[in-house]
């Protein structure tokens, strides 16, 4: 199940739990509630709360990956709060590859995610924007 358990408009933070098998209809909901908000708030961070994976379907996983490339500069931090050690691994791996600003945290420290991800960051070129790549001679 994916579900989605707060949403907190002045950090723009949304806080989503997996505790099973994400299925197409719990997919949607929440990626219709992602845009939603990007469309509200500008740029989002997410706390993911993963309980446990099951089963995810591959018309379900293609989505998910298209709406993340297709959202990769709307997103300014995701926490992965999680026990599951293959999670915390690959979360690990990914962070550096992608846009979006990566922490991992072992359950636990759920309070420690939400801080930091209430956190006011610099404004530093990420990962995949190019502007920062423009010098004054261009």
């Amino acid at each position: 199940m994916l579900s989605i358990t707060n949403e907190n408009s002045t950090t723009k933070v949304i806080e989503i739990t997996i505790d099973g098998e994400i299925n197409q209809e719990s997919f949607d909901r929440l990626a219709a509630t992602l845009e939603q908000r990007i469309q509200e708030w500008g740029e989002v961070s997410l706390l993911e709360e993963v309980r446990e994976i099951g089963k995810v379907g591959l018309s379900t996983f293609w989505k998910d990956l298209k709406f993340g490339i297709d959202h990769r500069k709307d997103f300014k931090k995701a926490a992965v709060v999680t026990d599951i050690a293959w999670v915390r691994a690959v979360s690990n791996f990914f962070s550096p590859l992608v846009s979006v600003e990566i922490e991992v945290f072992r359950l636990d420290e759920m309070d420690q995610a939400r801080r930091w991800l209430a956190e006011v960051s610099l404004d530093l070129p990420r990962v995949g924007d190019d502007d920062h790549l423009q010098g004054p001679h261009n």
